[in-house]
């Protein structure tokens, strides 16, 4: 599980489990490590909007919010022999 003040990385991910969710505390507790100046309690647009862009910009394809939780998914292969 990351901590609350630091990205997944994409690259832990295995063929098994390619995805990965951020809870709502998670991702606060990365947008308020990041925003010092702008803290947010709950988990609103401009929070969503931003943590997809970070997420992205670490190496994940897709980040989608289900409520407060973000799904984040990457495509794994198999490394041929």
């Amino acid at each position: 599980m990351a901590k609350p003040h630091s990205m997944p990385d994409p690259k832990d991910r295995s063929v098994n489990s390619p995805s990965y969710i951020a809870s709502a505390a998670q991702v606060l507790g990365y947008y308020n490590a990041h925003n010092k100046g702008e803290k947010k309690e709950r988990v609103v647009g401009s929070v969503k909007d931003w943590y997809i862009d970070k997420a992205k910009k670490e190496g994940w394809e897709k980040a989608t919010f289900h409520g407060s939780d973000c799904l984040l998914e990457v495509t794994v292969a198999l490394k041929e022999k």
